[in-house]
């Protein structure tokens, strides 16, 4: 909620901007013409109408100058390199705000007589300034470069915002093309890992069928359901709780058992008091990659352990390879999906090792949460 509240102020539509932009000015403006009415300086003892006048004028060119150069010469001659045509036109703004402000100036403190007295009296310097030429004004605030720094004092507060906002909308976007990034891949690795999954499955349904056994298919068929219900209305989420993806490996291995005769498959879950979350589906290559490389023949085994401890998930398998199996152990689409979504989840986060001494076939994952 506060992360959507400031997007709606840092990333506003274009009325809200607008807005923005009117009450920072406004603001600008009511803090100039407190400030001048109570420092010293030229215009003491003014009218107040006079000063605010004043004011009005140094601060619309102000706005004028502010929005020339960073939504005109910023993007169109800056940001595309174009820097000694871009340097020159903005020197050459400096001396058209510098002329704009002095020629307001003169226009407002000439016709009031008041303002004149005052500054014959308090400031006759300046006031012999004002009677002079414009040029004359004009160059003396050049060649002192009290205008043009003016200008660029007071352009720091809405530049510098300018710039922190930019940065801000900058990183944003990054973060929101990362996170469409990640999203897409790790849809494209379940839209991988699904039908892989669903495909050994399918194989051992066939099996049943054909060999007659329709008891057996029929718990088969709604253990597929229930796997299909989970992967399908389920496991959508970022992390699912540790007891229900142990509740579908247990569905799995039930499913791989069928069509084994010799091979000795054991596996005990783990009691789980406080259920922790895991990325789902992220062990089922494990062990679907032990059943596929251990040969259904007198002495196969399969040993599957799973177990919680603390902020630390350990999930180990280890099974014998048959000599017809020994190419190809490192597994097909599902592993290589298995290990960039431990990549995508758990960066930093995991141990992943595998052993092989040409009869059997070890696997350990440690995953921290």
């Amino acid at each position: 909620m506060l992360l959507s509240q400031s997007q709606f102020f840092l990333q506003p539509g274009r009325g809200l901007r607008w807005l923005q932009h009117g009450l920072f000015w406004l603001l600008l403006l009511g803090l100039r013409f407190y400030l001048t009415s109570i420092s010293f300086n030229v215009y003491g003892g003014f009218p107040a109408g006079s000063i605010l006048l004043l004011n009005i004028c140094s601060t619309g060119i102000i706005v004028l100058f502010y929005y020339t150069v960073v939504y005109y010469l910023w993007p169109k001659y800056l940001v595309r390199h174009r820097y000694v045509k871009g340097a020159l036109l903005i020197l050459l703004l400096l001396v058209v705000y510098t002329i704009s402000d002095a020629i307001a100036e003169k226009l407002v403190i000439s016709s009031c007589a008041r303002c004149m007295v005052r500054l014959a009296q308090t400031q006759p310097g300046y006031f012999q300034l004002i009677q002079s030429n414009l040029s004359n004004i004009v160059l003396v605030r050049l060649v002192t470069f009290g205008a043009p720094f003016f200008l660029l004092l007071t352009l720091t507060v809405p530049i510098s915002i300018k710039t922190a906002l930019n940065a801000y909308r900058s990183n944003m976007r990054s973060v929101t093309l990362a996170k469409e990034k990640l999203e897409l891949e790790l849809n494209f690795l379940r839209a991988q890992l699904n039908p892989h999954f669903l495909f050994n499955s399918m194989n051992n349904i066939y099996g049943l069928i054909i060999s007659g056994d329709t008891d057996r298919s029929a718990a088969l068929v709604s253990r597929l359901s229930e796997l299909l219900r989970y992967m399908l209305y389920e496991s959508e989420a970022d992390t699912m709780p540790l007891s229900k993806e142990v509740k579908l490996m247990t569905d799995y291995i039930e499913l791989e058992k069928v069509r084994l005769n010799f091979t000795k498959v054991t596996f005990n879950p783990p009691t789980i008091l406080a259920d922790v979350g895991i990325a789902p589906l992220l062990l089922i290559p494990l062990i679907e990659n032990a059943f596929k490389f251990t040969a259904d023949e007198p002495g196969a085994f399969i040993d599957i352990s799973l177990s919680v401890m603390a902020d630390t998930i350990n999930f180990k398998i280890e099974n014998s390879v048959g000599l017809t199996r020994q190419d190809g152990l490192s597994g097909g689409i599902g592993l290589g999906n298995m290990q960039k979504r431990l990549e995508l989840y758990y960066p930093g986060r995991y141990r992943y090792e595998i052993g092989n001494n040409g009869n059997k076939y070890l696997v350990n994952l440690s995953l921290n949460l």
